[in-house]
C-alpha cells in the first residue's frame, strides 16, 4: 500500500497525525492513571485494609458457636473469607498493583510487614495474614471482588477510539489529498493525454488548482502544436528554393573548380538534412496516430538495416510482440537511435527487451564512449551537441530530440545512461497492458 512507502505526502501526513494521535492517547491513560485511577485504587485498598483488620477483630472476640455464621455473612455480604491459620501462609507475593497498595495499608495499620500473597492453585485469589490478639487469621477474597471495571472500561474506550481515529485520519487524508495524486498523474503524463477524471470532492483549493492545470496545459498543447506547424511550414516551404539551389548547382559552368562543387553540394546535402529533420521533429510533436501492429516484427527490420548499414547487433527480442501505437513513428524514434548508436557508439549494439518495475524496458546500448553525466539530460534538447563527448562533429543535434518528442507523443519515457562495463545506453519504457 501507499501508506507504507514513506515518501508520498499521504503516507507523511498519515504517519504524522496517526502517531501525534496514539502519543495524545497514551498522555491520557497516563495522566488518568495517575489522576484518578491510582487515588481510587488507593483508596479501596485503605478501605479495605480497614475492612479487613475489623472483621478479624470481630472474629476473635466473637465466640466459637457464632463464628460460622458470622464467616458466612462476611462472605455473603463483603466478600471475605476468613478462617484460622493452619500453619504459615505461602504463595507467591502479589505483583498486583492493589495488592501492594492493600499490602502496605495493612502493615501501616498493624505496624508490622503483612504481605499479600496469590497462592498456588488459586491465581485469581488475594491472601493476608492477620495477627489479631494472639491469634492468626487468613483473610482472602477473589480478585473479582475488586469490581472496579472502570480501568478496563477506560482502556477499551482509548484502544477503540485510538483505532477509530487513526482510520479516521488515514480515510480524511485520502480525501482531501485524492485530487492532488491525480494532479501529480496528470503532471507526468505527456501533453496530450487525457486528463484523469476529476473527483468531485475534496479541498475547493486543490480542484481550483486541479482546474488551473487543465487550462494551463490546453494552452501549452496550443503552443506546441502552434510551434510544430510553423516549424513544419517553414521546413516544407524552403524545400523549393533548396531543390532550385540544387538546379542551379546542375548548371554550372565547367570551368568552375571542383573543390567549389563539392563543398556546394556538401552544403546542399547538408541542408536537405536538416530540413528533413526538422520536419520530423515538428511532426513528433503532432498527436500520435494509434493502431494495433507487432513491435517484433518492426524490431527486426530495423535490426536488420542497421545490419545492412554495417553495425553488428546482438538482440533478445520476442519473436511477436503485439503493440498498439503509431508504427511510423515509433519506427522513426528506433531508427534514430540506431543511427546514433552506428555514428558515435561503434557500430555494435546490445538490443533487448524486459519487464521491471511494473513496465516494458526497451533498452539499447552501444559500445562507444559514452556521455557525461552532467549532459545526459542536454543531449535531448534541439540542437545540442556534445561532440568532443562521442568523438564526432558531424549532426545536427536534432536526432535524440526528435526521439523523445516522439516517445513523448505516444505516452512513452526516453532516457540514457552509460553502462557500468562501458558504452551508452538508451532506454525506452512504458507501463505494462498500456499499448497491449
Amino acid at each position: 500500500m501507499r501508506i507504507f512507502r514513506g515518501r508520498s505526502l499521504f503516507a507523511q501526513t498519515a504517519w504524522t497525525l496517526g502517531l501525534g494521535i496514539v502519543l495524545l492517547q497514551v498522555l491520557s491513560v497516563v495522566i488518568i492513571v495517575v489522576t484518578v485511577l491510582y487515588p481510587l485504587t488507593q483508596r479501596s485498598a485503605e478501605d479495605l485494609a480497614g475492612l479487613i483488620l475489623i472483621s478479624a477483630k470481630t472474629y476473635v472476640e466473637l465466640p466459637a458457636a457464632a463464628r460460622p455464621a458470622y464467616q458466612e455473612s462476611l462472605q455473603m455480604d463483603n466478600g471475605l473469607v476468613l478462617e484460622p491459620a493452619r500453619g504459615n501462609l505461602t504463595g507467591t507475593r502479589a505483583v498486583h498493583l492493589y495488592g501492594t497498595l492493600l499490602s502496605r495499608a495493612l502493615s501501616r495499620r498493624l505496624a508490622m510487614h503483612i504481605p499479600v500473597f496469590v497462592r498456588s492453585g488459586a491465581a485469581r485469589t488475594f491472601w493476608v495474614q492477620i495477627p489479631m490478639d494472639g491469634e492468626r487469621i487468613w483473610v482472602h477474597f477473589d480478585r473479582r471482588r475488586l469490581a472496579s471495571s472502570l480501568p478496563v472500561a477506560i482502556i477499551f474506550i482509548l484502544t477503540f477510539s485510538t483505532l477509530a481515529l487513526v482510520i479516521l485520519t488515514i480515510v480524511l487524508v485520502r480525501r482531501v489529498l485524492r485530487p492532488l495524486a491525480i494532479l501529480s498523474t496528470a503532471v507526468g503524463q505527456s501533453w496530450n493525454a487525457p486528463l484523469p477524471e476529476l473527483p468531485r470532492e475534496g479541498p475547493q483549493e486543490l480542484l481550483d488548482l486541479i482546474g488551473a492545470f487543465a487550462r494551463m496545459r490546453t494552452r501549452l498543447q496550443a503552443m506546441v502544436d502552434h510551434q510544430s506547424l510553423l516549424l513544419t511550414g517553414i521546413s516544407h516551404d524552403l524545400r523549393s528554393p533548396l531543390a532550385r539551389l540544387r538546379m542551379a548547382w546542375e548548371l554550372l559552368p565547367e570551368d568552375v573548380p571542383p573543390h567549389l562543387r563539392e563543398g556546394m553540394l556538401q552544403d546542399l546535402e547538408r541542408t536537405e538534412s536538416l530540413l528533413a529533420q526538422a520536419l520530423a521533429l515538428g511532426r513528433g510533436m503532432m498527436h500520435r496516430r494509434a493502431a494495433d501492429f507487432d513491435l517484433g516484427v518492426l524490431l527486426r527490420e530495423l535490426t536488420e538495416e542497421f545490419g545492412r548499414a554495417g553495425g553488428i547487433c546482438s538482440a533478445r527480442i520476442p519473436e511477436h510482440f503485439p503493440f498498439r501505437g503509431d508504427r511510423e513513428a515509433l519506427r522513426r524514434l528506433l531508427g534514430n537511435l540506431f543511427d546514433n548508436a552506428l555514428q558515435h557508439g561503434g557500430g555494435q549494439v546490445g538490443l533487448r527487451l524486459e519487464k521491471a518495475g511494473g513496465r516494458w524496458l526497451l533498452i539499447l546500448c552501444d559500445a562507444g564512449p559514452g556521455i557525461p553525466e552532467a549532459v545526459l539530460e542536454q543531449v535531448f534538447e534541439p540542437f545540442f551537441r556534445f561532440d568532443n563527448a562521442r568523438g564526432h562533429s558531424k549532426g545536427s543535434g536534432l536526432g535524440l530530440a526528435i526521439a523523445r518528442q516522439l516517445a513523448e507523443a505516444q505516452g512513452m519515457l526516453l532516457r540514457l545512461y552509460n553502462a557500468p562495463q562501458g558504452g551508452l545506453c538508451a532506454e525506452l519504457s512504458w507501463p505494462i497492458r498500456r499499448f497491449q
